[in-house]
């Protein structure tokens, strides 16, 4: 709290709305939300993550007290986007309460992390992060390198029949006759259960393909398209190589 009350973090956290000489709007979550206007806040977590978690934890707390209000008395309540990149760092018992009752109050989230693990050491719980990742209509992984991850990403996925070609060949000699011998080719057509994408194919995903698990049960294989602007697909015309006059 200190750390939050002090410096210039205090009069940016806790403005005082009788001061003349600040000019500054004055807003909060709920007001935010119902005049569907967009924020993006920066926390900088890299360069002080105790000041960033701290914050974060205090936004999404908040949120969930909106998303409350909203599911007590709203009437026509419109959507909410919440978008948290590099949720493990701000992860606590308010944001999982947005994903698991968040939906009733017409919240949409939308959480970033890397890895299972980022989670499970915020949480100080395998559990706990389980808890997370359960409450997680869509699930939307691009490449991931670390094994738990892949194992965890694909261990729900049904499994599937693969089929494959068996190829046999023999020679066999007459025991009293060495000179008489016969052979035989064949092939057989096989079919074994296997996983339907393997974990380790996780880790060799080129870049912007992803593997979701989406609701209603649908699993598929994409690739992000790269967008760019008409200039960038047009080619730069030569310059002129006519001389001034």
């Amino acid at each position: 709290m200190n750390m939050l009350t002090s410096g210039t973090l205090g009069p940016l956290l806790s403005p005082d709305p009788n001061d003349i000489d600040d000019t500054r709007p004055i807003t909060d979550s709920a007001r935010i939300i119902n005049q569907a206007q967009v924020a993006y806040i920066g926390l900088d977590s890299l360069s002080d993550g105790m000041v960033g978690s701290a914050i974060g934890s205090i936004l999404l707390a908040d949120l969930a007290s909106v998303a409350g209000d909203r599911y007590n008395y709203g009437l026509d309540n419109r959507p909410v986007n919440i978008f948290v990149d590099e949720a493990a760092e701000v992860i606590n018992d308010p944001c999982i309460q947005l994903l698991n009752k968040g939906r009733e109050a017409k919240f949409r989230l939308s959480i970033a992390t890397q890895t299972f693990a980022d989670f499970a050491a915020r949480t100080g719980s395998e559990a706990k992060a389980r808890q997370i990742l359960g409450n997680v209509n869509n699930l939307i992984a691009l490449r991931v390198m670390d094994a738990e991850t892949q194992e965890y990403i694909t261990d729900n996925l049904p499994k599937t029949r693969l089929k494959y070609i068996m190829r046999t060949q023999g020679v066999s000699t007459h025991s009293s006759n060495p000179a008489v011998f016969s052979g035989n080719i064949g092939e057989r057509l096989m079919e074994e259960e296997g996983d339907l994408f393997a974990p380790q194919l996780l880790g060799q995903l080129p870049d912007l393909h992803y593997t979701p698990k989406l609701s209603g049960g649908r699993i598929v294989k994409g690739r992000l398209p790269v967008l760019r602007s008409r200039l960038d697909r047009e080619p730069t015309p030569p310059p002129s190589t006519r001389r001034k006059a």
